[in-house]
């Protein structure tokens, strides 16, 4: 039995654009987490983690590097000689008596 205001072809029309719709939802965001895996999304948002903060922690700059990093040390605290950018910082005002 039809109900009233239907058509009998109509019948199963709802499903039918609940489920393509379903479909388009999924493949938008297949798409989008395609992408996001092709730009390395996650690195990118990692990267602060692994190294500025590794380095502001262990140089007290984020863009310094030591004597182990690739090129050796660069805006190094306590670096001799090398890049022009290595810089010492003491504040020794000697003995007064």
């Amino acid at each position: 039995m039809v109900k009233p205001g239907f058509r009998a072809d109509e019948s199963g029309q709802a499903v039918t654009e609940y489920i393509l719709l379903l479909a388009a939802v999924v493949s938008f965001f297949l798409v989008i987490g395609s992408g996001l895996r092709r730009l390395d999304v996650a690195k990118a948002l990692t990267r602060p983690l692994t190294e500025d903060f590794r380095y502001a922690y262990q140089y007290g700059h984020p863009k310094a590097r030591g004597y182990e990093d690739e090129g050796g040390p660069k805006m190094h605290p306590r670096a001799v000689g090398g890049d022009p950018s290595n810089f010492r910082i003491f504040i020794n005002p000697g003995v007064t008596r």
